[in-house]
C-alpha cells in the first residue's frame, strides 16, 4: 500500500470518477482511505495489451466515423444508429482526466468517467459503446460493466442529453483454437445491457458522505488488500 503526497482535500468539493465509485462498491474502507488519506491500492500489472487494443480499437472507430461509415460489428448486428459525429466533444469526453463530467449544482462535488464511444440514433438519443477485449471462451457481463455504464449514461442524462434504453458492449475475444503462428485474430461481438443511470445518483451521494465522514468505514467483505494488511499488521478496522 502506497500513500500519495500529502494534499489538501477539499471536502465541500470532491471530485470522484467512475472507478473510484467501483471501488466504493467493492470496499469502503479502501474508497475512504484513497480519497481522505490518500493511501493508494497496489498497483497490478499494466495491462499493456489491453491499453494498445483500445487504442487500436479507437482508431479503427474513428477511421468508420471520418468516413461516414458504421463499424462492421454495428452493421452485423443491424443497428440502426451513427458514430457520434462531435469528435471534439468525443475527445474531451474520451479523456481520463476530463471525461464526461457533471457537477451537482446543489453540493459542488464532482462525477465524472472517461468513455469509448458513443452512438446516436435517429431520433437524437445517445447510447455509450464501451469496446472490451477478452482472452476468455465465454463473454461476461461483470457487476462492475454494469456500473460502468450506468454511470457513464447518467452522467449524459445530467449533461442534458436524452439516453437509449439500450448500452453496448463490442467485445472483441482471442481466437485461441489454431494456435498463436506470429499472429493472434479476434472475433467480434456486441453485446447490449439495460442501463440504470437511476441507482447512480444515490451511489454518489452515499460514496461522498463516507469520504467526508471521520470514521473508518467498514472493508468490503471480499476485500483482499484490507484481509491482507489486517493479517500481516494487525490493523483494526479492516471488517
Amino acid at each position: 500500500i502506497r500513500t500519495m503526497p500529502k494534499r489538501a482535500i477539499d471536502l465541500n468539493h470532491l471530485q470522484l470518477s467512475r472507478a473510484q465509485l467501483q471501488l466504493f462498491t467493492d470496499c469502503p474502507r479502501c474508497f475512504w482511505l484513497v480519497n481522505r488519506h490518500g493511501v493508494k491500492q497496489p498497483k497490478g500489472y499494466p495491462l499493456a495489451l489491453n491499453i494498445a487494443m483500445d487504442q487500436l480499437l479507437k482508431a479503427e472507430f474513428d477511421e468508420c466515423r471520418a468516413a461516414g461509415k458504421l463499424h462492421p460489428i454495428l452493421v452485423e448486428n443491424k443497428i440502426e444508429a451513427k458514430l457520434f459525429a462531435d469528435t471534439e466533444k468525443l475527445t474531451e469526453w474520451r479523456n481520463n482526466f476530463r471525461g464526461l463530467r457533471w457537477k451537482d449544482p446543489k453540493t459542488g462535488h464532482t462525477l465524472f468517467g472517461a468513455i469509448d464511444d458513443i452512438l446516436e440514433f435517429p431520433d437524437d438519443s445517445l447510447a455509450v459503446l464501451d469496446y472490451k477485449s477478452s482472452g476468455a471462451r465465454e463473454i461476461k457481463i461483470y457487476d462492475s460493466y454494469q456500473l460502468q455504464l450506468d454511470v457513464y449514461t447518467f452522467l449524459l442524462q445530467r449533461l442534458g442529453y436524452r439516453t437509449a434504453p439500450k448500452a453496448y458492449f463490442a467485445f472483441f475475444v482471442a481466437v485461441k483454437d489454431d494456435g498463436f503462428k506470429g499472429r493472434l485474430p479476434f472475433r467480434s461481438q456486441l453485446v447490449d445491457i439495460t442501463p440504470q443511470p437511476d441507482r447512480v445518483h444515490k451511489l454518489f451521494k452515499d460514496a461522498i458522505a463516507v469520504v467526508q465522514s471521520d470514521q473508518v468505514p467498514a472493508s468490503g467483505t471480499e476485500c483482499d488488500v484490507c484481509r491482507w494488511e489486517g493479517e500481516a499488521h494487525g490493523v483494526p478496522g479492516n471488517g
